[in-house]
């Protein structure tokens, strides 16, 4: 009976924080960002979930359809954050206070980073990343079958409205291999292996197959490749632009170089500034400068001109994309060292700095220590593990494409930060204990 009272009044504890969130977050109206109306428009750059739920919302409310989909996108936040907060309260056996702490944690990036009344992927994004990562966790747990689809299914939806998500299907593939050699569970690897392949298949395929309904063409969004010249193009040099033999490439960096340079914002062998600059640069001059210059040297006259040929909107992004890819790679290769320093000082830098990356290192060297003793890691020391790889993985993917922004880390830090939070209750009685045993002795 006390133990019933108590589980009530810990429900209406949660019921009641879950009713001020929503209070709190409906009292808003829909907030519209700049890449708002790509997404509307089905823009070229923009990949398909998320425009196809504005399409599905267009159909089924005639006003105020931005209104109804920012009330959808709060609810469904909310209820990501009760499913995973109650997962880990009930495995971990955790009591009011601390999750009613779980819950502030995933709901501080609705109140900061990105609000659920954001008409942009994110706003989808978040709760789509917390239901994949319980998933996860129930794989994690129990290994069992219904739960490994659960998880390639969410991860899919999720990849498809956002793809920097795609490193969740490395940390599942790394699960996978630790199944197979550690603890030689074959059936349970193979089966992660393969519902993660054919998940992460299924996603490039409906990533192609949204733009050949869309725009006409059975290929992936061009934009990797205007991304990735980001960084070269910022630590450029003159034995790196060297590198470049293409005419229309080497006229295009030439051209960008003056306009950064006259905007005070880098050129030939200068010393690279401070990581915000880069940010400045990012934010500031890259898109527009770059977009101008290209968009006169790969315009659609001049290519329909050079190769007899009408070409398509989705046409031209594809070989402005593949141009920039090209002069990406082969000024990285030509600037390796400066590029590689810059890239790792930016990914520590994503995940938190140096001391937070040198204190997650700490606390998995001695999670690995501990399971190596036993031959096992215990279901937290791999939740743990997950999410440091998870945050590692975020963080050096979108690095490679862009700074490293809080709205593209705060998915995998929050997730990080509970489990670190968990991991600490767990550690505290032990280490409370082991001292009162020190000191009587």
């Amino acid at each position: 009976m006390i133990d019933m009272f108590s589980k009530i009044t810990k429900d209406k504890g949660i019921f009641f924080v879950f009713l001020l969130a929503i209070v709190f977050l409906l009292n808003n109206d829909p907030i519209f960002s700049p890449d708002t109306g790509s997404y509307e428009n089905n823009s070229i750059l923009r990949i398909g979930m998320y425009p196809l739920i504005i399409t599905f919302f267009k159909f089924l409310f005639k006003e105020n359809v931005f209104k109804y989909l920012a009330i959808f996108q709060t609810l469904f936040s909310l209820g990501a954050i009760y499913f995973l907060t109650n997962f880990l309260r009930t495995f971990f056996n955790l009591n009011f206070y601390l999750h009613v702490v779980l819950v502030g944690i995933f709901l501080f990036p609705l109140a900061t980073h990105v609000s659920a009344f954001n008409i942009i992927s994110e706003s989808i994004a978040y709760p789509l990343f917390l239901l994949a990562s319980l998933s996860f966790f129930k794989v994690l747990a129990y290994k069992d079958t219904k739960n490994t689809i659960l998880f390639v299914t969410f991860l899919f939806l999720l990849c498809f409205t956002r793809q920097q998500f795609v490193f969740f299907y490395v940390v599942a593939f790394i699960y996978a291999i630790y199944m197979m050699i550690f603890e030689k569970n074959v059936k349970v690897s193979s089966k992660v292996f393969l519902a993660s392949a054919l998940s992460l298949c299924s996603f490039f395929i409906a990533e192609k197959s949204y733009h050949k309904i869309y725009h006409g063409h059975f290929a992936g969004t061009p934009f990797a490749g205007t991304q990735f010249l980001m960084r070269p193009l910022f630590l450029i040099s003159s034995s790196a632009l060297k590198s470049i033999e293409d005419p229309q490439q080497k006229k295009f960096l030439l051209e960008a170089i003056e306009e950064f340079k006259k905007n005070d914002i880098t050129s030939l062998d200068q010393p690279a500034k401070e990581l915000y600059a880069y940010e400045y640069f990012y934010n500031t001059m890259y898109h527009r400068i770059s977009s101008k210059i290209w968009g006169e040297i790969w315009s659609k006259d001049i290519l329909d001109k050079k190769f007899n040929k009408d070409h398509t909107s989705f046409e031209v992004m594809q070989i402005i994309d593949h141009n920039a890819l090209i002069m990406g790679i082969k000024l990285t290769q030509a600037n390796f060292v400066a590029s590689a320093i810059y890239y790792i000082k930016d990914t520590m830098r994503g995940m938190g700095g140096y001391s937070y990356c040198f204190f997650l290192f700490i606390i998995l060297f001695c999670c690995l220590v501990a399971s190596y003793k036993r031959k096992k890691m215990d279901f937290l020391y791999l939740a743990l593990t997950s999410s440091a790889l998870m945050h590692l993985g975020n963080s050096a993917l979108v690095c490679l494409f862009e700074p490293p922004l809080t709205r593209y880390m705060y998915y995998t830090s929050t997730l990080l930060f509970a489990v670190v939070v968990i991991l600490m209750t767990k550690l505290f009685p032990y280490m409370l204990k082991q001292s009162k045993k020190s000191c009587a002795e």
